[in-house]
């Protein structure tokens, strides 16, 4: 698969999570699911999975409140995941989140302070004048294609562009550094999970996360078997309040 047409797909994943961010909400948008997709089109999906891993942890806590705009982890996701792809080290795509992540963060604060703006008050006019057409194309179309220009060609622009330069940083780069990028990275991930436990105020959570620390520390096991685990423990604990609730009906 060329390089111009992975370029082209990453920009496609990325501006299809910021469709369902702005429209769907079904997830896609979220750092596990655009690496893991973006790992697929450029063949190395262990390296996208564990890139958009270490960046779902980063962005666990991290919520939209007012008008404060938060560092942007979809398309830190998608670009990251491409470097670490193109890299094959999970570390350099890990390293380059976080600076990406401040470049969505602008461009987002960009789309909501000027662009949308002037949209909203073409919807108004619309809605004013009961203007079908109009209110689709201001509040569907015209967005759409905002934000594949804000977000879909960079991601482009970076993969496609940027490919030469992530080599020549791998062959300067010595080995001790990109051990360290690694560290630097768990240790994000880490910072992400411990503000996420700050917000948790239900003991019958704490259990749950003994486990998975069990499990990551004493067996060894990454975080792609600690999702499955989790996934297991999900499914567990939803039909065993299932057949509680059948139960209780019956009776």
């Amino acid at each position: 698969m060329s390089l111009f047409f992975q370029a082209v797909m990453v920009g496609v994943i990325v501006w299809v999570g910021f469709l369902d961010k702005a429209f769907l909400h079904t997830f896609i948008y979220r750092p596990v699911c655009v690496g893991t997709l973006v790992g697929l089109v450029m063949g190395d999906l262990r390296t996208g999975l564990q890139v958009g891993v270490s960046i779902e942890l980063m962005f666990l806590a991290v919520v939209f409140v007012g008008l404060a705009i938060p560092p942007d982890e979809t398309l830190s996701a998608g670009i990251a995941a491409a470097f670490g792809c193109l890299a094959h080290s999970a570390e350099i795509g890990i390293a380059t989140a976080l600076p990406i992540a401040i470049v969505g963060q602008m461009f987002r604060q960009t789309r909501n302070s000027t662009i949308y703006e002037f949209t909203q008050r073409k919807v108004e006019q619309a809605a004013a004048k009961a203007d079908t057409k109009g209110i689709i194309l201001w509040t569907s179309i015209i967005p759409s294609i905002v934000e594949g220009v804000l977000f879909g060609v960079p991601a482009f622009v970076a993969v496609y562009f940027g490919a030469g330069y992530i080599q020549s940083f791998i062959d300067f780069v010595p080995e001790v550094i990109i051990s360290g990028l690694a560290v630097g990275g768990g240790f994000i991930g880490s910072v992400g999970v411990a503000l996420l436990l700050t917000t948790i105020k239900t003991k019958d959570a704490w259990p749950y996360f003994l486990v998975g620390f069990f499990f990551a520390s004493y067996l060894g096991i990454n975080m792609i078997g600690i999702a499955i685990v989790a996934v297991v423990v999900v499914a567990i604990v939803y039909y065993a309040d299932k057949e509680k609730l059948k139960k209780a009906g019956g009776e």
